[in-house]
């Protein structure tokens, strides 16, 4: 049960009933006082050299989680910190410790989760003496958070932890670290923290309106567009811009979609939304694409050819910061400042121009229902041939009945290779912040850090992952974490037991590489049953919903062992780009039969995605070759790559 915290008043109290307000105060105390004045609730992590300052928070109030693996305290923390767009605190000893934070930072830093990582350190007088698990953090952390400080002087840290605290929160946010050295900790005075006043709650990150001209410009642009789009990403989810970029939607009639974090910024069953698996049909159409709080990067092919569309298409760009503004895309107006703030000005300035008059476009929303319609078709269609053909649970029908079973409100997080792929398509996303995933920086063994930490911040709502054996290898024993705290959340593990099963093609890429299998058939449910989780063994896929229906119901931490496996080559794309180096080194005629098989399959857009992606890693690939390798006519991708701008 979560404990009150203290108010100032009574923080100030205690410290005086126990002679430390004017007498003497560690470093240690300094840090957990700092952490509960400025609104931290919740700590995760593992113990350690910097204990003193977690047991200090907990006195005053905070409650602190303790995991088996740092990973997953730092996977809970920021899973926690996106869900509740707050701070997620984590901590870790020293060395070996801290280290283990590394996958949980570089998911942060990728996915803008606003996480401090506290690392207790030994001493400075032992700097460089080859100490027990001596370690740097500010060293070793520097490209996976915003910034790093080690802090030596006990009368700062508290100006240390609110600036940390109000750092990650800035845009665009992401992970800080700071190290505590022994010597800080331990020390005592009674000299007061320097540069500080405790408030009874962090202070609020300040925001910042559009450019008045730019926002007119936006308008202008908006009311001529015929056939307009909206899409939204990071930062408007960040901005807490939801309601005004909903709001423009039907002001305007413009359909909407939105990526990641703001994935159901607006319903996705709403009347003017479009999903992920329909945006290539719209961007056939459109000639208007308003972005806002989108963020370049590989996961949105740095918003160029082919997959983002050229010619008489206009762009605008809102931003939370010049720095977010792309400026490799043709833009006709870019406008800094907070996506909420810049939305409800270009509102306002819409429905002074368009007053009572909304425009209709009924030719363009006749495309957006004719692309649902037709997306949908192609899923029914794969539903009944999975159906009917797959003799193992195609990962196709496991997404399918997870989103089918879970209530609307329910967070769900992504931590499975093709199992991702799959659930992403699957899913009605209803609110922001409902699916959570890996980021641009790809981690695996999250989920389950990531259902406690959903848990803690979402209390009473269904949580569920989707894990595959691989990334569960990694992380299954922070299962009994959520046992011994009673934080219920369902684990559906993806068992094809492989890293990757049958997506990757392992032996036809590699055949001399040892295998890359588990031992077949683990029952992994078994293992768990043991320990007093709740648990379900499925290899029938008539008992998928059932199964998913008790474990959701049992209000206890459930492992649901899913015998499934996927060989479609949609879900290989991705793989398939990552080896086209390969293969361009070694020779189309090295390929095997089902490697050109594979490759035979894919279309002229994604032979282009092909040498692209060669491209973007340093590697230059002609179009005749990936033409070639996918069995396509070099005419038909040549015309498609001038229809689309692409230039190769």
């Amino acid at each position: 049960m979560n404990k009150p915290t203290r108010s100032i008043e009574a923080i100030e109290e205690l410290s005086l009933l126990e002679g430390l307000g004017g007498e003497t105060l560690t470093g240690g105390r300094a840090i957990g006082r700092a952490l509960v004045e400025n609104g931290v609730t919740d700590l995760f992590g593992v113990h350690g050299y910097i204990n003193t300052a977690i047991d200090e928070a907990c006195r005053l109030g905070a409650n602190m989680y303790h995991f088996r693996h740092e990973q997953s305290a730092g996977f809970a923390a920021d899973a926690y910190a996106r869900t509740l767009r707050k701070p997620g605190v984590f901590f870790a000893s020293a060395s070996a410790g801290m280290a283990n934070c590394l996958s949980a930072l570089s998911q942060g830093i990728g996915a803008l989760s606003p996480m401090v990582l506290l690392v207790g350190q030994h001493g400075t007088a032992g700097d460089h003496l080859e100490l027990l698990q001596e370690g740097y953090a500010a060293e070793a952390f520097k490209t996976v958070a915003k910034w790093t400080h080690r802090c030596v002087d006990r009368e700062m840290n508290a100006y240390w932890v609110r600036k940390a605290l109000m750092d990650c929160m800035s845009y665009p946010h992401g992970p800080v670290v700071l190290e505590f050295p022994l010597n800080n900790l331990w020390d005592a005075g009674s000299e007061p923290q320097r540069k500080y006043i405790p408030v009874s709650k962090m202070p609020s990150v300040p925001s910042s309106q559009g450019n008045p001209a730019d926002i007119a410009a936006a308008a202008k642009l908006l009311l001529a567009a015929k056939n307009p789009m909206l899409i939204a990403g990071d930062g408007l989810y960040w901005s807490d811009g939801m309601a005004e970029y909903r709001e423009l939607a039907e002001l305007m009639n413009i359909p909407a979609g939105a990526r990641r974090t703001a994935r159901g910024a607006i319903p996705e069953d709403h009347d003017l939304a479009y999903t992920a698996s329909i945006r290539g049909a719209l961007f056939k159409e459109t000639d208007l694409v308003c972005m806002v709080g989108m963020r370049m990067g590989e996961l949105e092919s740095w918003f160029e050819p082919p997959d983002w569309p050229r010619g008489d298409v206009k762009y605008i760009q809102i931003n939370e910061t010049p720095e977010e503004i792309w400026y490799a895309l043709p833009t006709e107006t870019s406008i800094a400042g907070s996506s909420k703030l810049v939305l409800r000005q270009l509102i306002d300035k819409l429905k002074t121009d368009v007053g009572g008059n909304k425009p209709a476009r009924p030719d363009w929303l006749a495309t957006l229902n004719a692309a649902r319609k037709k997306a949908q078709d192609k899923r029914n269609a794969a539903s009944e041939k999975h159906a009917k053909e797959s003799e193992v649970i195609h990962t196709f029908t496991l997404a399918e009945a997870i989103a089918d079973t879970v209530e609307p409100d329910a967070t769900i997080i992504y931590d499975s290779y093709s199992g991702s792929l799959y659930l992403t398509d699957a899913i009605t996303a209803k609110f922001p912040g409902q699916v959570l995933d890996s980021g641009p920086r790809v981690a695996l063994g999250q989920g389950i850090g990531m259902c406690f930490g959903a848990n803690i911040a979402r209390p009473g709502k269904q949580v569920i992952t989707l894990i595959g054996d691989g990334g569960f290898g990694l992380s299954g024993m922070d299962m009994e974490t959520m046992l011994r705290y009673d934080q219920p959340a369902v684990v559906v593990l993806l068992n094809n037991s492989s890293w990757g099963g049958k997506a990757l093609f392992q032996h036809d890429f590699h055949p001399n590489l040892d295998s890359w299998d588990m031992i077949p058939g683990i029952r992994y449910d078994k293992m768990f049953e043991a320990l007093g989780c709740h648990t379900e063994h499925v290899d029938k896929a008539e008992d998928l919903r059932p199964a998913l229906r008790r474990a959701l119901e049992s209000g206890k931490p459930a492992l649901v062992n899913v015998v499934a496996d996927t060989d479609s080559p949609r879900i290989s794309a991705a793989w398939l780009r990552l080896k086209t180096g390969d293969i361009h080194g070694r020779g189309i005629a090295d390929m095997t039969d089902t490697v050109r098989q594979l490759y035979a399959q894919l279309s002229p857009m994604e032979a282009i995605r092909l040498q692209k992606m060669c491209a973007d890693n340093g590697l230059k690939v002609s179009l005749e070759f990936v033409a070639e390798l996918t069995g396509n006519s070099k005419e038909d991708v040549e015309e498609l790559a001038a229809r689309t701008g692409y230039r190769y």
